[in-house]
């Protein structure tokens, strides 16, 4: 009985490692008070940004953000690409997350 035990919390514990895995990889809770220059040193350069960054690298008053979801082309059309966008305030400081189109198409 012991051993089914030892086996299934095992087991359990092998599918929660994976299902963490799987998640998103930008969480807006880790992000939210931050400068883009902290959000990029951890992430990377953005995929798509809404104004050209400040004198001291942090943009202000504008959206950034990062491909989650690539467009994908199928037999019913295309299904546009997804991005992950961070909102910086006046300050340089990220304050809100979402998720959204490229702007432009």
């Amino acid at each position: 009985m012991k051993k089914n035990r030892l086996l299934f919390l095992c087991i359990s514990l092998l599918l929660c490692m994976l299902f963490v895995g799987c998640t998103e990889p930008y969480h807006a809770d880790h992000i939210i008070g931050k400068t883009a220059l902290e959000i990029a040193a951890e992430y990377g350069a953005f995929d798509c940004t809404m104004m050209p960054p400040g004198e001291d690298g942090l943009y202000r008053s504008c959206a950034c953000g990062y491909t989650i979801r690539e467009p994908r082309v199928g037999f019913l059309g295309t299904s546009p690409e997804v991005l992950f966008f961070i909102s910086f305030d006046e300050d340089g400081i990220a304050r809100a997350c979402f998720e959204g189109n490229r702007p432009g198409g």
